[in-house]
């Protein structure tokens, strides 16, 4: 009997079995989308701080983190946030994420809105689930927007993440250790607060890092710092001033705590990419750029590229390598897979004028498509120009 003699004789059985159709197609779609994108997208190599390839191995233990995340203050809209890089964060044995904001339904600000100077953030509950659901395991609250709803604002925020199982990290003294694969994971949140572990103090920061790395076998350093927008994407040797505040000096601060015996530093807060390099073997990204924007963050020229950080540990907690997943942006700001490399692209050209400016500096120099080089350099310059002319 063909399908249209079974619609006419019986269309409840039809309509049941075109349902059964459909939603096996999808199964099967969501099935082997992991599997599509491992075919479809070329990925970097893991390199090492010599920059020499290194393969993963299953017992490796591999750390994730994401710059800002500022999602939409609507539920439907963030539904999507992660979905073209689910694989990547599932995979990770550790993931962690800066909340640039409130999840909380109280409605009134702290601060009054004024364009250019003063934004407020806030993020509906479900908020805390689609943190759950993309394997974060721990959220900074160490930065300058997660007060934006007052004590309400920070409190409701603490306790979403919590009831999903998501640990918070970032006031003063205050630290996160995790097992996994057996190995004690700390992770140390930062900013340029005092509320905060604060990066300004770094005496007190390299206090802690010593009594952290006592207690456990690796420690990740996760921290707020530098001045903001397109004219921030070079490290400065100098601390660093934003809206009239010390934002801290990068390097300085890294050689520190690596001294103190932290194991990797990532950085976040500039909205930009910035250099990386290694220092005695530890490798520090001085900022990975945004990474949810939905909510109002820039998107546009230098902002208009991020990256996922993989960084890999072997079984007896030493750095082995990393690699940096390439990312732009949809127009609801959520990030996609960026084939042009210009991510990579832009920290390499950072690096070379890193070394320009330290003479001490170990740049790390990152995989990237070669054939590519053309297409970035012309974006290169032409958003160069665009930060010449808005001076």
């Amino acid at each position: 009997m063909c399908i249209k003699h079974l619609a006419l004789l019986n269309p409840l059985i039809f309509l049941i079995l075109i349902l059964f159709i459909t939603g096996s197609f999808q199964a099967r779609g969501q099935a082997s989308s992991v599997e599509k994108l491992s075919a479809a997208v070329q990925l970097p190599r893991f390199q090492n701080c010599n920059s020499r390839y290194i393969d993963a191995a299953p017992n490796d233990i591999r750390i994730t983190a994401t710059g800002d995340l500022v999602f939409s203050e609507f539920e439907n809209i963030n539904r999507s946030a992660f979905t073209d890089f689910m694989p990547f964060l599932k995979q990770a044995d550790l993931v962690l994420g800066n909340l640039e904001g409130a999840i909380t339904e109280y409605n009134q600000p702290r601060k009054p809105y004024v364009p250019g100077k003063s934004y407020s953030f806030r993020f509906p509950p479900s908020t805390a689930n689609l943190l759950k659901q993309a394997n974060f395991h721990v959220i900074s609250i160490a930065n300058n927007h997660v007060h934006d709803f007052g004590p309400i604002g920070f409190s409701d925020t603490q306790r979403y993440l919590s009831q999903v199982g998501i640990e918070t990290t970032g006031l003063k003294s205050s630290y996160i250790i995790r097992t996994v694969k057996g190995k004690r994971i700390a992770v140390i949140s930062l900013a340029y607060y005092p509320v905060f572990n604060n990066v300004l103090e770094i005496d007190e920061a390299a206090n802690l890092v010593k009594e952290v790395r006592a207690k456990s076998d690796i420690v990740v350093l996760y921290y707020q710092m530098g001045a903001e927008g397109d004219s921030a994407i070079k490290i400065s040797a100098d601390n660093e001033i934003f809206l009239g505040e010390n934002r801290g000096n990068p390097r300085q601060f890294a050689k520190a705590m690596v001294n103190a015996g932290a194991h990797a530093l990532i950085g976040h807060g500039p909205h930009v990419l910035r250099a990386a390099e290694c220092i005695d073997g530890t490798p520090i990204l001085h900022s990975i750029g945004n990474f949810i924007g939905a909510g109002g963050l820039n998107a546009r020229q230098f902002a208009s590229v991020s990256v996922l950080p993989e960084i890999l540990f072997d079984s007896n907690a030493k750095f082995k390598a990393l690699r940096l997943i390439p990312a732009t942006f949809t127009l609801n700001k959520f990030p996609i897979h960026d084939s042009s490399d210009k991510a990579i692209h832009l920290i390499n050209f950072l690096n070379q004028h890193a070394q320009k400016t330290f003479s001490d500096i170990q740049p790390i120099y990152f995989q990237g498509d070669q054939t590519k080089i053309e297409s970035f350099e012309h974006w290169l310059n032409q958003n160069l120009t665009n930060q010449i002319k808005s001076k």
